[in-house]
């Protein structure tokens, strides 16, 4: 009888001892969309795609398309980067079995004009006396 009284109470004590654990489920999106010329409106490729919190470090396809596949749900700042061009950065929030678009433009950076000793030349050859 005794041991039955003991087991009872270890079995008890070992239910009420243990706490209920929430395990935190994460969650799975993804993130897709196109990078164009701002100017032109064409799609560019190679252009460097990042994402804050980081994800990978991918390229846009030669359609100018790009994607992040099975991401953690959550908010995003996707940047991108190519040469020529202004940087550019959207935010985007990703949800769970969802996709989140991101349509980003790229201003072209500014051509430097190129000065030359041309342009200071007044073009005369020297002095112009007015042909005496």
């Amino acid at each position: 009888m005794n041991y039955r009284i003991v087991l009872f109470f270890i079995i008890a004590i070992a239910f009420i001892s243990c706490e209920k654990n929430a395990i935190d489920i994460e969650t799975f999106g993804s993130i897709e969309g196109f990078v164009l010329n701002s100017e032109t409106e064409e799609p560019l490729s190679n252009v460097s795609v990042t994402t804050t919190p980081p994800t990978n470090s991918i390229l846009t396809s030669s359609d100018g398309t790009f994607r992040f596949d099975e991401i953690p749900a959550g908010s995003y700042s996707i940047q991108v980067r190519k040469a020529g061009f202004q940087n550019n950065s959207v935010s985007v929030t990703v949800r769970e079995d969802n996709t989140a678009i991101a349509n980003i433009p790229l201003i072209p950076e500014e051509e430097e004009e190129e000065t030359s000793d041309d342009e200071n030349d007044d073009g005369g050859g020297g002095n112009d006396q007015g042909g005496n």
